[in-house]
């Protein structure tokens, strides 16, 4: 049972930033945005291909707490869990080092060689690291054989800056248990008692947490290289507090320049404590999703990726892809490909994730165009009291190709991220997305295509 966050690389986390509301032709409006690209044009929706019928979705259904919890398999979500539901908890992840050296490994540039076989290797230095943050996860979909929801990861800025997004990731599993974020408590409370064996221990417990108390249930699960364990609240099945502790490598010995040296990985530490639970109030939640997404398969999207560094600019062209997989009764779900050009012969990297939109969402694939046309310029539509992050109305008018748009911001101040999402205001299709971050001086911006 794992959820700690999740910290990528800053590349990939820049990129699927882009991408977060996964995709929605015009050309962009965003504030400060003078570029030439060429603009496109929204595609008519009639000339689009259409499915032969309504497509299902594919549920998750390999989730490794119902190997512990089989009666999760037939159970409902909890009560409380409702489309429309943000969740989030704050997580922490560290890296202690198990002695300097991680290993050797092959290199043919390596000062150490293998006299019996020439192979030159060098040494792997190991590396101690923090990170913390938040995960945020927002309910989707909730029918009674599946829910849907996405989960957003944070990094704190440990010097007292902004946060920043990394990743964000989707699924759609049965509703009795979302990964391990919570399970159905009538389920845990029937099988809580009967858990204690090999490599498992289970007690009830008095849990304190943010000046309330739980009636909990602790959980600690024996893995090959540490151990995991999950606090729970036997009245809502919620996850309160999960921690973990694994090795990456093994210790062993090496022979190091003809000296036996001994080398090992690092210890990984991980907590995840619940923040808080509010419903998301856009105006557009729980409407319909737009007609204008009946019969769309795929969403193209294509700009560029911009690095400025010492005065000098690198760009890089970038598409992204969003093909739908499957439509449930209030959403779709999608796999979202994103391609960099990297240029100077080097291959094109890609990232696939997986996606998901719908009407119960800050910023969905499409929005209603009857709800685009209430908002007014400058309108908040939320605040999160936790990432800081404010969502608003930047800009409602025609576009440099003279369609009527309203652009959608994410922001906290001038030092943070900024994601500006546009939309077509007939279709309430997502037709253009920019991003920037002051201090890693880049801006991503696609526009769509088809």
């Amino acid at each position: 049972m794992k959820n700690c966050i999740s910290y990528c690389a800053w590349v990939g986390g820049m990129v699927l930033a882009v991408v977060l509301a996964g995709g929605g032709g015009a050309m962009a409006q965003f504030k400060d945005f003078d570029d030439g690209d060429k603009a496109f044009e929204f595609g008519n929706q009639e000339n689009m291909p259409k499915p032969a019928g309504r497509s299902g979705y594919e549920v998750d259904t390999n989730n490794p707490v119902m190997l512990i919890f089989p009666g999760l398999r037939e159970a409902p979500s909890p009560d409380w869990v409702k489309p429309g539901l943000r969740v989030t908890f704050f997580a922490t992840s560290a890296t202690i080092p198990r002695g300097d050296i991680a290993g050797v490994v092959q290199d043919t540039d390596g000062k150490w060689v293998d006299p019996n076989t020439g192979q030159a290797y060098s040494v792997e230095h190991n590396r101690s690291s923090y990170g913390e943050g938040y995960n945020q996860l927002d309910v989707v979909s909730l029918s009674d054989d599946a829910v849907a929801f996405t989960l957003r990861a944070y990094g704190n800025d440990l010097m007292g800056g902004p946060v920043r997004q990394l990743n964000s990731t989707a699924s759609i599993t049965l509703p009795g248990a979302a990964a391990d974020w919570w399970m159905n408590p009538v389920v845990l409370d029937q099988t809580v008692d009967k858990l204690n064996g090999p490599g498992i221990k289970a007690a009830r417990i008095p849990y304190k947490s943010a000046d309330k108390q739980y009636n909990a249930v602790w959980i600690s699960t024996k893995t090959a290289g540490g151990y995991m364990s999950n606090v729970i609240d036997l009245d809502s099945g919620l996850t309160l507090r999960y921690s973990s502790s694994y090795t990456s490598r093994p210790d062993g010995v090496s022979n190091i320049g003809g000296v036996p040296t001994q080398v090992g990985g690092g210890t990984n530490l991980g907590t995840t404590t619940f923040m808080g639970m509010r419903e998301l109030k856009a105006p557009w939640i729980g409407m319909p999703m737009p007609k204008s997404l009946n019969g769309v398969r795929q969403l193209a999207y294509e700009g560029q990726t911009a690095m400025t560094m010492m005065g000098n600019t690198v760009s890089m062209p970038m598409r992204v892809i969003v093909d739908i997989t499957g439509r449930g009764p209030d959403f779709i779900a999608a796999k979202r490909t994103t391609r960099i050009d990297m240029q100077n012969g080097m291959p094109q990297q890609d990232i696939v994730s997986a996606a998901l939109s719908g009407s119960h969402q800050l910023l969905p694939i499409a929005i209603p165009p009857r709800a685009l046309a209430r908002l007014r310029n400058g309108q908040v539509i939320d605040k999160d009291p936790f990432t800081k992050i404010n969502t608003f109305v930047s800009f409602i008018g025609r576009d440099q190709t003279g369609n009527e748009v309203v652009t959608l911001t994410e922001y906290i101040d001038e030092n943070a991220m900024r994601m500006d999402y546009v939309y077509e205001s007939n279709s309430g299709i997502l037709t253009a997305m920019q991003f920037s971050d002051p201090m890693l001086h880049t801006k991503n911006t696609v526009h769509l295509v088809r």
